[in-house]
């Protein structure tokens, strides 16, 4: 694979005199097991004070750029010296939503109504009291030790809805500190065929929120073929490949929501490759990075070939 051209990470700083700082590939998770995700995620005192116990939030939502959130849990940060470095992590529940249909069958605009409205529901929160008791007394021991909120679910997965579910939850974690966030869109170890045309979906904007967005491929191997299709208005989510694909870093308007297809051809006897989407929103000028990790030695059914 090509060296990727170095981007600006994402940090997450608070409003005290210290400074606690996420990094975007320091945002981790992974299996336990079917129903349940571990997410692990990395925070630095990059400060020059010690810094107070903080209360982290998390958020998921469905694999794409300027998608809606929905809470999923919160973790106390304990206090942390100059320089100091915790992971704090936690296991969340993972639900399979009822399947619209075959993935060449169902309209765009169905899926992008099923995700705006996944029925899905929400945290229990603690009391005030409960909070505090937990600032005082500080963490439990433990991988969940930080917990201070019950958990929500993790927004489903894109592929359970076209009943092509993936051994590896593919969507978006936000970390949120004070009043900043950052976040990690990735779809990790999705299956590839080599010598075919691969398709890989993600939702960019949300419902009711007319906007335009600017899409970039990087990282990808010069010997694969790759392009960006709109299939936000087609019959299926299957793209017409008659028609041309997005011009990378050409606007493109959204009346509130848009399904795009990442279409990818590597050779035959290729290895495992890693591609960025870097999304832009034209309102703000705020860009994100949807990740997807290709293999053709992943398990699971995989992209959808034709």
């Amino acid at each position: 694979m090509i060296v990727m051209e170095k981007k600006p990470e994402l940090e997450v700083r608070s409003r005290q005199v210290n400074e606690l700082r996420v990094e975007r590939t320091e945002i981790l998770f992974n299996e336990l097991d079917e129903d349940t995700l571990w997410v692990g995620v990395m925070v630095h005192n990059a400060g020059e004070q010690p810094s107070q116990p903080t209360v982290m939030k998390l958020e998921s939502a469905p694999l794409g750029a300027f998608v809606p959130w929905q809470p999923l849990a919160r973790l106390l940060v304990p206090a942390l010296e100059p320089g100091e470095t915790r992971e704090l992590s936690t296991q969340v529940a993972r639900r399979r939503p009822i399947p619209l249909g075959a993935f060449n069958r169902v309209p765009p605009r169905k899926l992008l109504a099923a995700v705006s409205s996944p029925d899905q529901p929400s945290p229990t929160r603690t009391g005030v009291t409960a909070l505090f008791n937990l600032l005082r007394r500080g963490p439990r021991t433990g991988s969940a030790a930080g917990d201070v909120a019950r958990k929500g679910f993790l927004a489903p997965d894109l592929w359970d809805w076209m009943d092509r579910g993936q051994p590896h939850w593919a969507g978006n974690i936000n970390v949120f500190i004070g009043r900043h966030s950052v976040e990690r869109h990735l779809a990790r170890a999705l299956r590839i065929f080599p010598g075919r045309t691969n398709l890989a979906m993600f939702i960019v904007g949300s419902p009711g929120k007319p906007d335009a967005f600017a899409f970039e491929i990087l990282g990808l191997n010069p010997d694969w073929k790759a392009g960006l299709y709109d299939v936000s208005s087609g019959r299926s989510l299957v793209p017409d490949f008659a028609d041309a694909p997005i011009r990378e870093k050409q606007w493109v308007e959204s009346s509130g929501g848009l399904v795009v297809l990442l279409a990818t051809r590597p050779p035959v006897g290729c290895p495992a490759g890693n591609v960025e989407v870097h999304v832009t929103r034209r309102s703000g000028r705020k860009t994100a990075i949807v990740e997807f990790n290709l293999d053709p030695a992943a398990q699971g059914s995989g992209c959808y070939s034709v």
